[in-house]
């Protein structure tokens, strides 16, 4: 069974829907009709967005730990696999930073 706020989370979009038919833009109702599909999927995107910031602290934390570790050590000790390592990370950060973005675009976009 679906919870009230979900409901009318949905019945709010299919009201966006009619309006969207009404002006006619049919980008804005294919918009809707993504964001409607994602509802009924199961994870919402605030769902989804909370879970990328999770892992971007985590990455995040990983981060730091190397630095903190390169900061004890001078540069000949530090080992290649550390600097590749970090470097994997920050590469993982910058993905997860955007896909973060691109769900909050997509949620503007359909709210516009």
């Amino acid at each position: 069974m679906m919870d009230s706020a979900k409901q009318a989370q949905i019945d709010n979009y299919l009201d966006l829907y009619l309006y969207a038919g009404k002006i006619q833009d049919k980008a804005w109702q294919e918009a809707i009709i993504a964001k409607l599909s994602s509802l009924q999927s199961g994870e919402t995107d605030l769902q989804k967005e909370k879970s990328l910031q999770q892992q971007f602290i985590e990455v995040n934390r990983q981060i730091l730990a190397m630095y903190r570790h390169i900061r004890r050590h001078t540069l000949d000790d530090v080992p290649g696999e550390l600097t590749e390592r970090l470097f994997s990370l920050k590469q993982k950060r910058l993905e997860i930073s955007r896909e973060i973005e691109t769900l909050k675009n997509n949620n503007q976009q359909v709210y516009r």
